[in-house]
């Protein structure tokens, strides 16, 4: 009775410091990019012990930002992660469980099949795929309205079904991957998004687009707006709200199940530009007379149309940003990074030149850009 009175009489005394609290450990493949950036932020937050493998990519300083609060594998898993990712292997060896991981790159049954074999090795409790809404575009969808999570139905016969994986190379490997992983035996979750807006977009198809706006008058060309895109209705998803959904999907007992993820609000490309137009306070016009062919347009990348979110809003309480208020943050975004991003910024400003710019209006723009860029420089920090 002495002993078990002077036992729990330690344990009362222990502080906070003298328990040890086991991490959470979460393993990504990408991180370095536009989502993947945001994700490591996220967990980072939550306390968890990170590890990220990738090429070693920079976008918009992701190397100093990211890597020094992570465990980094430099590889190209493409090459194979056997074969050439040493690194990875010993990860592997010397972790048993790991709490989340996190795919933001997988494509096609091979190199989907090639990690989940692998984690199958070790305990894995959840494996969260980003995936596009480009899916849908080779898939059977068989009533109106916005697309559901259901509607990947493939075709059967063989020639219908190389007919409709032709119709989008991109989206036919995403689904390969999706179909490898849930018939993999993990734990899984997919979350299908469309065009992201928000910070540091790698592809820049929103710094392209703001930019055009910004400097229309200096352009004085009219933004590229094909008759067949002007009034076609789809779906865009806000960054931030794509990390949230991938935090609450991970934290809460949902599991093998697949969630859209984009705004409420059904958007066109026209909508979309007039929005940006007005936070930026610069009037535009359209060029609805130029061929879809001949057209420079970045949007949309699905022709599907809009997403049916209800599942995610029903599940995992997802509540999505108004449209207005993510085109504000985000013009608001691009316009500090102009005076700190000089790569990503330079290599808008030289699209923008070489495809929108006329020999009369280039050096023009240009100077504008420069000019500004030039002017009241920021910190990374405030960024």
């Amino acid at each position: 009775m002495v002993y078990k009175l002077l036992y729990f009489t330690a344990l009362l005394s222990l502080t906070v410091s003298d328990v040890y609290i086991k991490p959470k450990k979460a393993f990504l493949f990408g991180g370095n990019g536009q989502i993947g950036s945001a994700v490591v932020k996220m967990l980072l937050k939550q306390d968890y012990e990170i590890t990220i493998l990738n090429r070693g990519s920079d976008y918009f300083h992701s190397k100093s930002e990211i890597e020094p609060h992570v465990n980094f594998i430099s590889c190209d898993r493409f090459r194979g992660l056997k074969s050439h990712c040493p690194g990875f292997m010993k990860y592997l060896a010397e972790n048993a469980h790991v709490d989340v991981v996190i795919d933001l790159n997988a494509f096609t049954t091979k190199y989907m099949k090639h990690s989940t074999d692998l984690f199958k090795t070790i305990n894995v409790g959840v494996y969260v795929f980003i995936s596009p809404d480009n899916v849908y575009d080779v898939s059977i969808k068989r009533h109106h309205g916005p697309t559901k999570e259901t509607d990947t139905e493939r075709p059967v016969d063989k020639d219908e079904y190389e007919k409709y994986a032709n119709v989008d190379k991109f989206g036919h490997y995403k689904l390969l991957a999706e179909e490898q992983l849930i018939s993999s035996g993990l734990n899984y979750l997919i979350f299908r998004a469309p065009d992201v807006i928000g910070a540091k977009d790698t592809s820049s198809k929103f710094w392209i687009y703001h930019m055009w706006v910004k400097y229309y008058e200096a352009l004085n060309t009219p933004i590229h707006m094909p008759y067949p895109i002007k009034e076609l209705v789809s779906s865009y998803v806000y960054l931030d709200d794509l990390v949230q959904a991938i935090k609450k999907g991970i934290e809460t007992d949902v599991r093998n199940e697949i969630f859209n993820i984009a705004f409420k609000e059904p958007v066109t490309l026209t909508t979309l530009l007039l929005e940006m137009s007005q936070v930026l306070n610069s009037p535009i016009q359209f060029n609805h007379d130029v061929s879809t062919d001949e057209s420079y347009h970045l949007y949309p990348s699905s022709a599907r149309g809009q997403l049916d979110i209800s599942k995610a809003e029903f599940l995992l309480g997802y509540k999505p940003t108004k449209l207005k208020n993510a085109v504000k943050k985000t013009v608001d975004f691009y316009e500090r990074a102009q005076k700190t991003f000089d790569t990503e910024r330079s290599k808008v400003m030289e699209e923008l030149s070489n495809r929108v710019a006329s020999d009369q209006t280039r050096v023009k723009f240009m100077s504008l850009v420069m000019a500004e860029a030039l002017s009241g420089r920021q910190g990374r920090d405030e960024l």
